[in-house]
Parts: C-alpha cells; structure tokens; sequence
C-alpha cells in the first residue's frame, strides 16, 4: 500500500510508528508537512517528503489528511485539485464528511495514540463503505490495532470522546498514581518509574485473567479495611459524574468544532 500523510503531527506520528513496527516498508509512506523540524524527524526515520504539487503525478492508494480542523476543508480541496481521483482519509477531529467538497468520496476515521504501539483503537466511516479506499483503511488501521466500522457518522462524537479524548483522561489519573509513589521513593525517581509501569502492567495482567472490575475490586477490598475508605472517598466525591462530564465535554466540542466550520 503506497500512502501520503498530508500534515505530520502526533496522531500521523502515532500512525507512522505503528505501520514501521508492523512491518511496513517506509518506501511506502510519503509525508507533506511545512515545519521543518518535523520534516527532519520525518527524514530520520528514512521517510520520503513531498510537495503538495506533487500530488497530480503521484498515485496513492490512500491521501492521510491530518491538519488542524481550520485547516482541513481548504486542505481538502487542495488535494482534490491536484488528484482529483484520490482516496482521502481524515483523521481530523470534529469535521464531517458532508462538509468536504467531495464528501461521497471521503473515509472519516478516529484512531488514538495507541496505534504507535500495535494497540490502537479506530473508529472508520463512510457513506460508502464498499469502496476501495474504505476497504484500504481497514486494511490500513488493521496493522496498527482494533478497528470499528460505525453504522452512523454520529457516533464518531461519542467515539473520539470515550477512546480518543479519553486516554489523556486515563494518563492524568496516573499521572497522580505515580507523584504519589515518587513521594515514597524520594532518592531514587529510577527505581519509582520501573515499579510504576509494573503497576500498570499488573493491571492489565489481572483483567486479562478476569475481566470483571467488580470482581477485581473484591479481591483488593475487605470490610473496614483501608481499600473500602478509600473506595467510599471516591464514591462521596462522585468519581463517576466527574469522568462522565468529562467525556460529555470532549464530545460536546466535538460536535462544537463540527458546527463552526
């Protein structure tokens, strides 16, 4: 598959890293980006770097589009004037298909960080999901993670605010976690780091063992015990309402960044 990422950021980083590990040759992945430090980035890891211009002699199976929302419908057009055939996948936040000039032939998809790692999340769609370039990016987000076809446009809301927003929710919880632990480990911020990822990694152990958080809990907590006052701390302070607003927010300015363009 030969593919061009028109704007190189940290989810087309993200992207990038996730096909080279999977196998994918960087003879196939071409890069359009302005900021030259990123350009040098981009080169190191033996990636080719065009013009737009370049476009109109150039085949690809699919066009990334992945510049800021304010840019994406003009970006859009301009891909279209060069390669007017041209698949094009926007992994742009908040844009809908029907505000492209060509929006029957544009796959819209929301993959997370996690695709730098061979463990992404994707959510693609399509008016018409029978087509080349939609069976591509399947292909495409496949290497790189999970993906999930949406019957609905409307859900890629929901979906950029659960999976896409919500791994930086999950880091800032951690983030806590581990300024904690370093609090105890005071000489040796090393040792804290390593035995922090170990935590995480335990937490991923033991769901894979038993995929049931209450049942998890249980075998933690015990009655009167310190795990059950910190559990009812959390509850007092509705830890619930406080992730589930954060999720309606992201999805609120998702469906906000929609309705300005």
């Amino acid at each position: 598959m030969k593919i061009c990422f028109l704007g190189c950021g940290n989810i087309t980083q993200a992207i990038i890293d996730g096909l080279l590990k999977s196998g994918i040759s960087s003879s196939g992945i071409y890069c359009i980006e302005r900021n030259e430090q990123r350009v040098e980035s981009l080169r190191t890891q033996n990636l080719q770097t065009i013009e737009l211009k370049d476009l109109a002699s150039m085949d690809f199976d699919l066009i990334l589009l992945a510049v800021k929302p304010k840019d994406a419908l003009s970006a859009e057009q301009s891909i279209f004037k060069m390669a007017p055939a041209a698949a094009i996948l926007s992994v742009v936040a908040g844009i809908g298909i029907e505000k492209y000039s060509q929006p029957n032939t544009i796959i819209r998809a929301m993959p997370n960080t996690a695709c730098a790692f061979g463990k992404g999340v994707t959510a693609i769609y399509a008016a018409d999901q029978s087509s080349a370039g939609f069976k591509n990016a399947k292909s495409l987000f496949s290497k790189i993670g999970h993906v999930l076809m949406l019957q609905s446009e409307d859900e890629m809301h929901r979906f950029t605010s659960v999976i896409g927003s919500g791994q930086a929710f999950l880091f800032q919880v951690l983030d806590i976690y581990l300024k904690e632990l370093e609090k105890i480990s005071t000489t040796n911020q090393a040792a804290a780091k390593s035995m922090f990822q170990d935590f995480i990694s335990s937490l991923v152990d033991s769901f894979s063992q038993e995929q049931n958080f209450e049942s998890l809990i249980n075998k933690i907590k015990s009655p009167g015990g310190t795990t059950q006052a910190g559990l009812e701390s959390l509850k007092k302070n509705n830890l619930e309402k406080i992730l589930k607003d954060a999720f309606r927010a992201a999805e609120d300015r998702s469906i906000e960044i929609s309705n300005e363009q």
